[in-house]
């Protein structure tokens, strides 16, 4: 089976979405399909990290313009409209995004199987806050015909399945849910059980962006420290805009406790796991939680708000805490998982295990190519009752 991945990023700044989009790679090759990916262009560093973990050869990028979710690439969309008829499944990663949008649009135009993956962007949050308006317009007008037109609508948890039917799509048989498999950091793994139990330290990793909900990590951070007063808290990712200005004014008055260390890949950012005695994503909205199973694998236990999907996976498991982000309950979290040997002790032992048989390729494998089967002969039955 031939396989197209369409992606609006390969950069290691754009976060999960990128660790996924390397993992679902990974697990077609492993089935056996040949895999190429198309993305606007890179960095040489984003792309020898992502290389490092798919394979040479793989992507293919093209010049774009614009920044972040209005990243526009149209050598990439037209090279998708002529090409996609040579692929048996086109696999779209996002949408609110014009590469991803665009280049759906062509593929089911081309009369592919489009897997149409929205990265969580249906759900009620998303229309909430920021751009509402825009965006309504925009699933009007284009997003509509893609969700319809879609021969599978890949979704990464339960939750974000059930999240987007309020939106009246008929998903029904079309809808999968694959998570993002599990891919081993090819820098040194950080699994340490020498840990600073004097100076414990927290840390967050992930793009610093509103939907984290940051401030709210920051309003317990006092709290925390009434505590245990030689605590810190580490905030490491991007960090150029007004939102991370606001956080670092907002961390000013607590003092040295919290530091902001911008970007970390490889080496760097499992050096910061391995010293982390516990990680928090106190998220309004997580479609899955990458960072936070990185953190799991790592050794590290974990403080989710109610609203990172990953949720059930770390109640089931018993690998951390999940919370409401009022502060007092925030640090209250926190204080029990710092607090819990037997905790972290069976994180450190357990948690790269569960993460590799719950999450791992032989595991997500299987049903990644099941979808991409269904796909092929959803849009099959479709082309045929067209031609009666």
């Amino acid at each position: 089976m031939r396989v197209l991945h369409v992606a609006p990023s390969i950069a290691r700044s754009y976060g999960g979405p990128t660790r996924s989009l390397a993992g679902y790679v990974a697990a077609a090759l492993g089935e056996g399909a040949d895999v190429t990916v198309v993305a606007p262009s890179a960095s040489d560093a984003d792309m020898a990290e992502f290389e490092m973990l798919v394979g040479p050869d793989r992507v293919r990028t093209f010049s774009s313009v614009g920044r972040h979710a209005f990243t526009i690439s149209l050598p990439l969309v037209r090279w998708v409209a002529s090409e996609a008829h040579a692929f048996d499944v086109v696999h779209v990663h996002g949408l609110f995004n014009p590469v991803s949008d665009l280049s759906c649009a062509a593929a089911i135009h081309s009369d592919r199987p489009v897997v149409l993956r929205p990265f969580g962007t249906l759900s009620r949050y998303t229309f909430t806050h920021r751009r509402r308006t825009l965006k309504k317009l925009w699933l009007a007008a284009v997003n509509g015909k893609n969700l319809r037109g879609a021969a599978a609508l890949h979704f990464t948890t339960a939750e974000e399945r059930d999240e987007a039917k309020w939106h009246g799509v008929t998903i029904g048989e079309r809808a999968h849910v694959v998570p993002p498999p599990w891919l081993e950091s090819p820098s040194r793994e950080a699994r340490s059980s020498d840990r600073n139990h004097s100076r414990p330290q927290v840390a967050f990793i992930g793009r610093v962006n509103p939907i984290k909900n940051l401030e709210a990590l920051i309003d317990a951070w006092p709290l925390v420290l009434e505590s245990l007063p030689a605590a810190e808290l580490v905030i490491a990712g991007p960090r150029d805009d007004s939102y991370a200005r606001m956080l670092m004014s907002r961390a000013a008055s607590i003092g040295a406790h919290i530091s902001f260390r911008g970007f970390l890949g490889g080496d760097a950012k499992a050096e910061l796991l391995a010293s982390a005695a516990a990680f928090v994503l106190p998220s309004h909205h997580e479609n899955f939680g990458i960072a936070a199973l990185e953190a799991v694998a790592a050794g590290v236990p974990v403080v989710l708000s109610p609203h990172v999907q990953l949720k059930s996976f770390v109640e089931e498991h018993r690998l951390g805490r999940v919370t409401d982000t009022a502060p007092q309950l925030l640090a209250k979290a926190v204080l029990d998982v710092l607090d819990d040997e037997t905790l972290r002790a069976r994180v450190r032992s357990e948690g790269s295990r569960l993460v590799s048989a719950n999450f791992g390729i032989p595991a997500i494998g299987p049903r990644l190519s099941a979808m991409y089967l269904d796909a092929v002969e959803h849009q099959q039955r479709k082309s045929n009752s067209r031609r009666l």
